[in-house]
């Protein structure tokens, strides 16, 4: 998962964008639907998940964003979406958009410092520029575009013994595959069979595992579903824009990591550009923190925030006793370190304060900001390298370096491990080629044939008693925020 993250990080680049992914979205700036009146909707990374509580906007941002595009001029019989298909005025909703609402679409081009800029706003009843939008293949996968064929009585069902099969579509072997890692289970294989009934045409997914055979009207939602979705990510143009509404529904956990998995691999692939919301914790954390937006609604209005999800807010707003301060970290390494320093240097603390392993710089950040917007004293304590902005309740760790390099370099550290399991930290390391400080407590543990979690908690107390008074700074502002 981290090496095919990675690949798309190049690949989605700002310099690279255009190459691989073609007139992808950039940004959407929305004004004036459904009590969205300002908000920026940047789009850092091929893959992007919202998610927020029910209410907050989740599938306005997919709506406008499936309206960017204009049809193909090679296409036939593809049918593109526009704003009046998702907005429409009624009795009911009399006016679900602002007489000034507009949305402004940002395209990547082949010069990465001038992208194109489209600006639909109405003109009268109608709305203007949909002409000047660049062509793409957009599809919208909402809860009804796969509806098990029992519960809609489609005709592969009430036709019965009168069915007629036409042309099967095969799907290839590698495909199948990828459905079969999804789901849990192999298949022997799978197509589409076309049926017929009446002068009607429609089209059958069936299944073939275990020596039975089975249609799309005895499979689960769920099943259904991944098949249905898989399938037109791989039969759709490269390129092309996807909108999934909640693909998590009817998904077990081990199905919704594999299908965030498969949507890495796809979008490497074919270079598509995808868009879900989403209340999956594992669908999130199975993407990198650039892929996350969390949406929040209050009576002032919408606003996202970026590399934080509705998951870890929930967990944070939901976890055991109310705590005087909450800490935001960025990882677990950090939080043993800063739990450790305080159980040393004034215990009692330890009651008034939670501290919770975010993710990087800038979720930490944004978590602040977001736990502050609920009403709950936060602040967040960063690694060295990156620094302190105590105006903003930001603080940091003592030192220049991040957490881990400032333990396993100390030279006390150091020798506790050549006393205690015969570790030579700095050869270690060396020889492992280990650079990614994040790695450094897992690889020390495997040469002393002991667990990460020993070998992390007797160097950062070793640490913590070598530099015992550097930490005398931080102590105090964790115990001004506290009590202010």
């Amino acid at each position: 998962m981290t090496d095919i993250a990675k690949k798309l990080h190049v690949k989605y680049s700002e310099k690279n964008r255009y190459s691989n992914f073609g007139p992808c979205l950039r940004k959407v700036f929305i004004h004036g639907f459904r009590g969205i009146n300002t908000l920026d909707f940047e789009i850092d990374f091929p893959i992007t998940a919202i998610s927020g509580l029910n209410g907050a906007g989740k599938s306005t941002l997919g709506q406008l964003a499936i309206c960017a595009y204009k049809k193909p001029s090679t296409s036939m019989d593809y049918k593109r979406q526009y704003i009046k298909d998702f907005f429409p005025v009624s009795p009911a909703d009399p006016k679900p958009i602002s007489d000034d609402a507009k949305v402004i679409y940002h395209y990547e081009t082949n010069d990465y410092k001038k992208p194109q800029e489209v600006t639909l706003s109405r003109k009268n009843s109608a709305w203007s520029d949909y002409k000047r939008q660049p062509e793409r293949h957009c599809y919208y996968i909402g809860f009804t575009v796969y509806i098990p064929k029992v519960e809609r009585r489609d005709l592969s069902v009430y036709g019965g013994a009168a069915l007629q099969f036409t042309e099967k579509r095969e799907i290839d072997e590698e495909v199948i595959n990828k459905m079969a890692r999804i789901i849990g289970h192999d298949y022997n294989d799978v197509t589409f069979q076309g049926v017929s009934h009446k002068g009607k045409e429609s089209e059958v997914g069936i299944a073939s595992r275990l020596g039975y055979s089975y249609s799309e009207n005895n499979m689960g939602f769920g099943e259904g579903r991944i098949l249905y979705t898989v399938d037109k990510l791989e039969t759709s143009p490269q390129h092309s824009l996807f909108i999934l509404e909640e693909p998590e529904t009817s998904l077990h956990e081990s199905a919704q990591y594999q299908f965030a998995k498969y949507l890495l691999d796809v979008c490497d692939r074919r270079h598509h550009q995808i868009i879900l919301s989403t209340h999956s914790s594992v669908i999130i954390n199975a993407l990198p923190p650039e892929a996350r937006k969390l949406l929040l609604r209050d009576e002032s209005g919408v606003e996202i925030r970026n590399k934080i999800s509705s998951t870890q807010v929930r967990s944070i707003l939901s976890s055991g006793y109310v705590r005087e301060l909450d800490i935001c970290v960025e990882d677990v390494f950090a939080k043993v370190l800063l739990t450790e320093i305080i159980r040393v240097k004034k215990k009692e603390l330890l009651k008034a304060v939670r501290i919770h392993d975010i993710g990087d710089k800038d979720a930490v950040r944004e978590a602040v900001n977001v736990l502050k917007k609920t009403g709950k004293k936060a602040i967040a304590v960063r690694d060295a390298d990156v620094g302190s902005a105590p105006q903003n309740a930001l603080y940091s760790f003592p030192g220049s370096e991040p957490p881990e390099k400032a333990v396993f370099n100390n030279s006390e550290v150091q020798k506790l491990l050549k006393n205690k399991y015969g570790l030579d930290v700095v050869w270690i390391l060396k020889k492992d080629d280990i650079t990614n400080h994040h790695h450094f407590a897992k690889y020390l543990a495997i040469e002393a044939e002991t667990e990460e979690s020993v070998i992390r908690t007797v160097a950062i107390d070793k640490y913590i008693s070598a530099i015992g008074d550097e930490f005398n700074d931080l102590i105090a502002n964790i115990e001004r925020e506290i009590v202010s």
